[in-house]
């Protein structure tokens, strides 16, 4: 097999055999300038150092070394290693074949952990320059090895909770560019990481090697340019005293640079044009944006690396959360999700072919989540709907979509296998006896499910962007053919059903609600009273009531939002009935034949579109649209399954609060939620609860004061309202119609009970638990959500005209005043003069 590759090698981009810096490069070299250069695999350094691995092991845990000791052993038995046989003759061909031989090189590290997410290691391993020969080439390479257990390298593989011994490390061999103290090198990236603005590139540049500016050891000069028309908008010189530069022994030196030249800019205007326009070239060639290295050498400018983006500043927003979150969240509830989350993130992206992203995408401020919008920004518009700009386009992309989406196909048939052991998991945990164990094993109890969620969600949130990528990409072949809102209509007809979970369950539902108008004395009882009220009358209704435990039985895992210190239907059932009642006054109607009638049209939309599909093109088409249909019931299933996940956790984290309650830690059980992970597994795990009663008034106060308020949608800051001069809101059209009502707002289901026939909804969102208000409704508002949320798909089902995502409409909007919705345009006029003048 062969150890070492040229860049141009198929087999040089793959990362677990080249490493981060020398996979991004074969991948580089493909279509950019960049030098030539061979790259010595990771597996060469696996056989050199498999006799070593004994001893390192033992070095390792050595309690009594500190990380430099540790460091020192391991790098001087390196050093000492001979490389592997062969190797140095195999080195002196590739180096020839190259054209490597008589020239200086770099000699660069390239580990396979590197440019993993959160973990870079940026200057964490030995770059040699100016390295001339074989002999000194293959000494380079047992230097790079040997800076893979580097003294500061060991702290920081552990800080990430990645192995010493899974680490391996490839090793680039490129020619040098080698560029003089009259010259410039640097780095740059293709949107400013620093300030978080995406619309401008960031140049760092000074004299001599670029080495300087990226270890940051030298002043550089600073350009920022705008993306669009590369016009700068920002140049800071820097003071340069020196410049660092190839010498003729092998190595580097450096210089000191002319007072005249110390304070000049070390690119021209034209030369920071070209710069820009290699960073832009390489986010092109990704697909995401880069950060680069690179050089001039004798008027002509060089890729020397480049990596993908993916720490940016955040800018907390409510924009990405508002929908997914709308309501405060415990700390316990978010301390024990967002990891999962952030995880099944990341695998989504991996899925997508888009890098991991290395930093938080949600954080809970004020108890409310908010969204790392420059993240969201950073990633939109990188699915494959961007190969859809044409007919010509797309024939071009076939073979591109079939080969790196294949997994799309696959995805729902392995999730829905994976689902049969995640339900077996769930059903033996909720048989577990809990009764009388100590307070170590029921906390093992939780993290067992919380490890288990966490298994089962991981390919979850790719289910969720997929869906939207579905939708987006059938949208964008429509309009290739159509005006854009027909083009709307005919993507609402071939999406308008689909069989889901939520729609078994609100069919069961319906049902029940004829059941309850069926027997006149209870429905004469359920006018009369709440559904709190009503659950303790059930008995006399043996029947129904038998009926509804079963219903209980099946979905009693529904959520009423989604942080788990809240109860779910079977804990109140008294929610459920006040949906029934609501159902229970709507007459009778044959509903399997309106669905039969609209299946029917969705039918012979489909069989329409394909007849005049291009005959190539025609299976694409097809499988877009199942796909989109597939996906659509796969996210309604997946969120259905992952609300299961409730019971166990309430069951648990209460035996936990019922045994904090006996020691005098909390007063009421369900008041662990307000106490932090670590705060919870440092006390259970120490037996000292001292601290908990502090931390719980806290907590719940804050939390208590939050569920009273609307958050900033900008984190930290006040924004205007969007109102405006004539008194319109402005959202997202969610379901297209006109309708002019009276609203109600709606902060929970306990409200469910009052909601006045056809008023018009207004929510913060809406879940599958709120279907049967919309039947009540005649139109619906929802400060969060877009076309793909659940208020826009059910309002388009029943053909309630619906507005999203309008800003603060909770708080402006009051029970009985009259709007005027726009559900097309996402306009919400309100009519009554003294509302819009006073608020």
């Amino acid at each position: 097999m062969n150890r070492l590759h040229a860049f141009t090698d198929t087999a040089a981009a793959e990362h677990a055999r080249s490493g981060g810096k020398g996979a991004s490069l074969a991948r580089a070299a493909q279509q950019l300038p960049v030098p030539p250069g061979v790259i010595v695999d990771s597996e060469t350094y696996r056989d050199f150092i498999a006799p070593l691995r004994e001893d390192i092991r033992r070095i390792l845990d050595d309690a009594t070394l500190d990380h430099a000791a540790r460091s020192e052993r391991i790098r001087t038995q390196i050093l000492q290693q001979p490389l592997p046989d062969g190797l140095q003759d195999e080195l002196a061909a590739a180096m020839q074949a190259a054209e490597l031989l008589g020239t200086p090189v770099a000699v660069r590290s390239s580990g396979t952990l590197e440019d993993l997410p959160g973990a870079a290691f940026a200057g964490q391993h030995d770059t040699l320059l100016g390295v001339r020969g074989v002999e000194a080439v293959a000494e380079a390479i047992r230097r790079c090895y040997a800076s893979l257990w580097n003294a500061h390298v060991l702290p920081y593989r552990e800080r990430m909770g990645l192995s010493h011994l899974d680490a391996a490390m490839a090793v680039v061999v490129q020619r040098m560019v080698q560029v003089d103290a009259h010259e410039a090198a640097g780095v740059a990236f293709s949107i400013d990481p620093v300030r978080g603005a995406l619309d401008q590139v960031l140049i760092n540049a000074a004299f001599g090697l670029g080495e300087t500016v990226v270890a940051g050891e030298s002043p550089v000069d600073e350009y920022r340019l705008r993306r669009d028309d590369l016009g700068e908008t920002e140049v800071q010189l820097a003071e340069k005293p020196a410049a660092l530069i190839t010498d003729g022994a092998g190595g580097t030196r450096e210089v000191e640079l002319p007072t005249s030249q110390r304070s000049l800019a070390a690119l021209t205007p034209e030369q920071r044009r070209e710069v820009a326009k290699l960073a832009l070239a390489a986010e092109a060639h990704f697909g995401f944006p880069q950060d680069i290295e690179w050089a001039w050498q004798d008027g002509r400018l060089y890729l020397l690396q480049s990596r993908a983006v993916t720490r940016i500043p955040p800018r907390w927003t409510r924009d990405e959360s508002a929908e997914r979150f709308p309501n405060p969240v415990t700390p316990l509830t978010w301390d024990l999700c967002e990891e999962g989350f952030h995880a099944s993130l990341n695998h989504s992206f991996r899925l997508m072919g888009l890098p991991p992203f290395g930093d938080k995408w949600f954080v809970m401020r004020d108890y409310y989540i908010y969204g790392n919008q420059n993240a969201v920004q950073l990633y939109s518009g990188r699915t494959p709907a961007k190969l859809l700009k044409d007919v010509e386009s797309i024939r071009a992309a076939l073979p591109q979509i079939a080969r790196q989406y294949a997994w799309v196909q696959e995805l729902p048939v392995q999730w829905m296998r994976d689902l049969d052991t995640y339900l077996i998991e769930i059903g033996a945990l909720m048989r577990e006896p809990l009764d009388g164990r100590p307070l170590s094993e029921l906390w093992d109890y939780v993290l067992r499910i919380n490890e288990l969620g966490a298994r089962y969600f991981l390919p979850n949130i790719a289910i969720s962007l997929t869906q939207r990528t579905l939708y987006a990409g059938l949208l964008q072949m429509l309009r290739l053919a159509l005006p854009a809102e027909q083009a709307q209509q005919v993507f609402d007809r071939l999406l308008a059903m689909t069989d889901t979970k939520t729609g078994q369950v609100n069919a069961e539902l319906w049902a029940l609600s004829r059941r309850l108008r069926a027997d006149p004395a209870l429905q004469q009882d359920a006018r009369g009273l709440s559904g709190r009220e009503l659950l303790e009358h059930l008995s006399k209704y043996p029947a129904f009531q038998q009926e509804f435990r079963a219903f209980l039985q099946r979905h009693g895992h529904r959520e009423l939002d989604f942080d788990a210190y809240h109860p779910t239907w079977i804990e109140a059932p008294h929610t459920v009935l006040d949906q029934l009642k609501i159902l229970a006054e709507r007459p009778d109607e044959d509903r399997a034949a309106a669905e039969l009638s609209q299946k029917a049209a969705q039918a012979e939309m489909e069989h329409l579109v394909l007849s005049r599909t291009p005959e190539e093109l025609r299976y694409l088409v097809h499988e877009v649209i199942r796909l989109a249909r597939a996906y659509t019931a796969l996210d309604d299933l997946e969120h259905y399954q992952t609300t299961r996940l409730t019971l166990p956790f309430r069951r648990g984290l209460r035996a936990i609060g019922e045994r904090l309650c006996e020691v005098g830690a909390l007063t009421e059980p369900m008041d662990v939620y307000f106490v932090p992970f670590r705060v919870l597994d440092a006390a259970l795990r120490e037996q000292s609860f001292a601290a908990i009663p502090a931390v719980v008034a806290e907590h719940k106060a804050g939390y208590q004061a939050a569920c009273q308020r609307t958050p900033d949608w900008v984190f930290g800051e006040s924004e205007a309202l969007p109102l405006d001069q004539a008194g319109v809101l402005k959202g997202l059209g969610g379901s297209p119609g006109v309708v002019e009502g009276a609203v109600f707002v709606v902060h929970s289901p306990e409200d469910f009970a009052r909601f006045p026939k056809d008023a018009i909804l207004v929510a913060r969102t809406t879940n599958p638990a709120w279907t049967p208000l919309f039947y009540q409704a005649s139109g619906v508002i929802t400060e969060s959500g877009g076309p793909l949320s659940h208020g826009a798909v059910t309002a388009r089902e029943l053909g309630l005209p619906a507005v999203m995502s309008v800003r603060d409409a909770m708080r402006l909007l009051r029970d009985g005043e009259r709007v005027r919705i726009d559900g097309r345009h996402g306009s919400v006029q309100r009519l009554d003069a003294v509302a819009s003048i006073t608020d």
